[in-house]
């Protein structure tokens, strides 16, 4: 893994009429889902493409709904532990947190056909299903920190501020924050560059996070079994988002001189989203024999309106930069922030997916399944109503479509059944969206497995499923070219614990 790249994603392009914070890793965020919201569904690796008659199925293969032949209701409580594992500039840390939830609730009310109606009828079944399935979840403790002898976090605000000036109208503002504590030499070049790093000096580099939120998707599905071999199904997706970060980056001398006019910053970093969207999605189901099905599915692109409220701060101790500058206060330590938070409101288009799955079925004794699903990250896209915004818009746009591949994701899961207890297990694979996969990596693998218990009307589920992910990140955003901004290697571990107790009707 290379600890340094010069000038990798454009995330945040430098131009005067910055003035806004989104970029690619954003609608990414929002765009890489979790399928499985069941027990059932995450114990055979969240696949739910063909086998049918799970809620899960519902924001898989709407399809799915027309395996049912009579009413359910259904409830997932989950336990979700993440843990991270970092290493940045060779050093190592770790970090953990663990959550209590709702996976998933829902009811599907069937109409199944008896006797002289189903002899005469060609729809078996006919079906309707509302309820929710959480798609996503950034609940997470992260920290990471190391000795850094190449750049600094106030070469990025020296690099904003001489192209775009110390106002307050940037979002992030970095030029306005470096300028106003100190950081920033009155020709705008880095104090802690010129001082510390150009002398053959270092700095001690931290940054801690902590996030919380999710993707929630409320569906509205119908769907029916025609003559046994057919079955179709369509969902009305209403997805809301919901996404809060705070994030604290350090930076300290690492020389022991107390007469370079440095000695340490702080800087935060929040970020409050919450968006609401609409999608569709349509799928079928063919049934070979009483063996084998398979099934195929679109869907189309959530469109969400979203709306950003972001805040910054940064508190500095300069030693005696401000007495050589003849301040009135020459207190070392100053703290800036902005005079108001900043808020933005947007338009945000996720990638369209295809899910094509099969399952062959060994008798009463069980199956096997696969889904494999196709996600055009690519064809994610920001839209921003004000004309003035449109001009980076378009960057950044052209940044996604340049940054991101299509996704190919794997889901495999068997389950066996013996009276009326099953067990259950499961695998996935997610290969990187990112072009440069080889710096950003971003692969991820689903280890997962469950039993499962059915009383007359009543059932149960339990699953756990285990998720690794490898990524890695810049330590702060990579602004100009020239600067050798490290990269933080992210192992993150999810723990997923979910219990479906269930009721048929």
């Amino acid at each position: 893994m290379k600890k340094y790249i010069g000038c990798a994603l454009a995330a945040l392009i430098m131009a005067p009429t910055f003035t806004f914070a989104q970029n690619e890793l954003d609608v990414l965020r929002y765009s890489e889902l979790q399928s499985g919201a069941t027990a059932r569904s995450l114990g055979l690796g969240g696949t739910g493409g063909s086998y049918g008659a799970d809620f899960s199925s519902l924001s898989i293969n709407p399809a799915g709904i027309g395996v049912y032949r009579s009413s359910e209701l259904m409830i997932t409580p989950t336990l979700k532990y993440h843990n991270l594992n970092t290493t940045y500039l060779g050093e190592g840390n770790n970090d953990d947190k663990s959550k209590l939830g709702i996976n998933n609730f829902g009811v599907v009310f069937t109409h199944a056909a008896k006797g002289q109606e189903y002899a005469k009828s060609n729809w078996k079944t006919f079906s309707f299903g509302i309820g929710y399935n959480k798609l996503a979840d950034y609940n997470a403790n992260g920290m990471f920190g190391g000795i850094n002898n190449l750049s600094s976090i106030t070469d990025i605000f020296s690099a904003d501020a001489i192209v775009n000036g110390v106002g307050q109208n940037l979002v992030p503002p970095f030029g306005y924050l470096g300028y106003q504590s100190y950081l920033l030499d009155g020709d705008l070049s880095s104090n802690v560059r010129n001082n510390i790093l150009n002398n053959g000096g270092n700095v001690d580099q931290s940054k801690t996070w902590s996030s919380k939120g999710n993707v929630g998707e409320y569906t509205l599905s119908f769907g029916g079994n025609y003559q046994e071999k057919l079955l179709l199904g369509m969902t009305m997706g209403l997805t809301s988002y919901s996404y809060e970060n705070n994030s604290t980056f350090s930076e300290y001398d690492n020389t022991g001189n107390s007469d370079n006019d440095f000695q340490y910053l702080s800087y935060n970093d929040y970020l409050s989203t919450v968006g609401f969207g609409f999608n569709l999605k349509a799928g079928l189901i063919y049934v070979v024999n009483n063996q084998l099905r398979f099934g195929a599915a679109i869907h189309t692109p959530t469109w969400a309106s979203m709306n950003d409220l972001s805040d910054y701060s940064i508190r500095t101790n300069t030693e005696y930069y401000k007495a050589d500058l003849n301040e009135p206060n020459t207190n070392p330590e100053t703290f800036v922030q902005p005079d108001k938070a900043y808020e933005f409101s947007y338009s945000m288009t996720t990638p369209w997916r295809a899910v094509l799955s099969g399952t062959a079925f060994l008798g009463s004794n069980g199956f096997v399944t696969a889904d494999y699903e196709y996600v055009d990250y690519a064809s994610m896209r920001y839209s921003f109503s004000n004309a003035l915004d449109k001009d980076y818009e378009r960057q950044l746009n052209k940044s996604i479509k340049n940054t991101f591949v299509g996704g190919h994701n794997l889901r495999l899961g068997i389950e066996g059944r013996m009276d009326n207890f099953s067990g259950r297990l499961g695998f996935g694979y997610h290969s990187s969206p990112f072009e440069n996969s080889k710096d950003f990596g971003g692969q991820r693998y689903d280890i997962s497995g469950g039993v499962g218990a059915r009383f007359g009307s009543f059932f149960m589920d339990f699953a756990y499923m285990h998720i690794t992910r490898k990524s890695s990140e810049f330590a702060y955003p990579a602004l100009a070219s020239g600067i050798p901004v490290g990269m933080a290697d992210i192992k993150s571990g999810y723990n997923i614990f979910a219990l479906t107790l269930g009721l048929k009707f």
